[in-house]
This record gives structure tokens, C-alpha cells and sequence, in this order.
């Protein structure tokens, strides 16, 4: 064991003199070795270098993969704030047409109501309001929209009430209209908004504007509903038949007013 171990102490010796010899006795022998190893380190250098490349190439992506995500998180934010912007803009128009609406009629009063439920089945013929007996709302009470009627209160609760729209074909409203003071009753249905028995002696104008008369006493009266279109009454009829148009987008309506009675 001892002469092994003196032998391999030699060894080591030889070659750390082979290396570090000062003369240069030994350089040429020294520099084939160098010549030998260097494909061998030209190819552990590459292996380290792709490992290294790859590891990096790993942390770059994770840190793609979380940069990218806190761009959709931030483009998510900016287009729910936009939505937001939006839905303000467009009840200040909202707001803004009322207001207009309520500056020109300071004699009625009126209650503020929002929409909060349609009617499913059909046509639109129904709306539910956020008003009820608690404030004030009764039953036939008109129901306006920028000035224009748009409905009456069908039923009510305590807190919310149903409202059957001028379009509904069960909705009798008396009209009158302005230029011939002709009367008649307004009903709605899927052909659209039409005056029904109108006196046949009545010389209609189209275009002219149609208010409610006030008969019956529940609506009050001169509350604008809209325009003449076309006469559809038949030969032999004993009544006329005129088309009305209403500016309202009835279908679209998102806020209301009660007109108290």
C-alpha cells in the first residue's frame, strides 16, 4: 500500500511540474497536451453555454408569463371603467332630455321612477317601475317619458308598480287632436299607435300634434302622445281611423316619470 501511494504522489508531482515548469524544456510536450484537451473543452464550453442559454430562455418566459398577465388584468380594468363612463354618459343624456322636459312643465307634478323589470311574452306591453303605494303612485296615473305619455299605472304595490304601455293593444287613452280638435281613443297593438273613432266630419290634418283630452278625468289633459300619420278608415265607415307616431323609443325606455294626479 505504502510503494502505491508513493508511486501516485510521484505522478502527481510529474505533472503539476509538467504544467508549471518554468523552463521551457517542457512547453512543447506541454502544448500537445493543451492541443489534445481543446475539442474536449470546446465541447464542454458549448454544453455549458446551452444549458445556460435554455435556463434563461425558462426565467424569460415565466417573465412574459406574468408581465402578460398584468397587462390583460390592467386592459380588463380600463375597459370595465370605459363600460362605467359609458352608462354615465348616457344617463346624463337621459337626464338631460327630462330636465328639458321638466323646465316646460312646471304645472305637473312628477314622480321619478326607474325601470326595473319588461314584460316577457310577446311584444312590449308592460313595464315594472320602483314605485308604489309608499310613494304615492295609484292606479291610471299617467306615466311619461320626456314629455310624451308612454304608459299608465295598471297596478301597484308598496313598493313597485306595473305599467301598461300605450303600444299594448288593451291600452284606451282619450286623445284629442290640436289642429281639427278632433277626439278619439288611442290604442296601441303591433300595426303601431292608431286614434280610433274619430268623427267622420273631422278634417284631419297629418302631422298635426295629438294630446290626451282628459276625459275621464285620470290623465290629465294636454299631455303630448305625438303626431298624425296616415287615415286608414274605409269607405262606409262611420268613424275615422288615423295612424299616430310617437318620438319616444318606447322599447328602449330606462326611466320614467308618474305624473300625479
Amino acid at each position: 500500500m505504502k510503494k502505491f501511494r508513493i508511486l501516485i504522489i510521484a505522478i502527481v508531482l510529474l505533472i503539476i511540474g509538467f504544467f508549471i515548469a518554468p523552463t521551457g524544456a517542457l512547453s512543447t510536450p506541454r502544448n500537445i497536451f493543451f492541443q489534445v484537451l481543446k475539442p474536449f473543452s470546446i465541447v464542454s464550453n458549448y454544453s455549458v453555454d446551452k444549458v445556460t442559454m435554455f435556463f434563461k430562455t425558462i426565467g424569460s418566459l415565466g417573465s412574459l408569463g406574468n408581465e402578460n398577465q398584468k397587462l390583460i388584468k390592467e386592459n380588463l380594468e380600463l375597459q370595465s371603467q370605459l363600460a362605467i363612463l359609458k352608462e354615465v354618459q348616457h344617463e346624463n343624456e337621459v337626464l338631460k332630455k327630462e330636465m328639458g322636459f321638466l323646465n316646460t312643465k312646471g304645472d305637473l307634478k312628477l314622480i321619478p321612477s326607474n325601470i326595473i323589470g319588461r314584460s316577457m311574452s310577446g311584444y312590449l306591453r308592460t313595464i315594472t317601475i320602483d314605485r308604489g303605494t309608499n310613494d304615492g303612485i295609484k292606479q291610471n296615473q299617467a306615466v311619461v317619458s320626456q314629455g310624451f305619455l308612454v304608459g299608465t299605472v295598471k297596478s301597484v304595490s308598496s313598493t313597485s308598480s306595473e305599467v301598461i304601455l300605450i303600444t299594448d293593444n288593451n291600452s284606451l287613452v282619450p286623445v284629442v287632436l290640436q289642429d281639427s280638435r278632433g277626439t278619439g281613443l288611442l290604442r296601441g297593438g303591433l300595426s303601431g299607435l292608431a286614434i280610433e273613432d274619430v268623427p267622420l266630419n273631422v278634417p284631419i290634418k297629418n302631422g298635426e300634434q295629438v294630446v290626451t283630452s282628459g276625459l275621464g278625468g285620470d290623465i290629465p289633459m294636454g299631455i303630448m302622445v305625438g303626431t298624425t300619420d296616415d287615415i286608414v278608415s274605409r269607405e262606409g265607415e262611420i268613424f275615422q281611423k288615423v295612424t299616430v307616431k310617437s318620438p319616444i323609443q318606447i322599447y328602449f325606455l330606462e326611466f320614467v316619470f308618474v305624473v300625479e294626479q
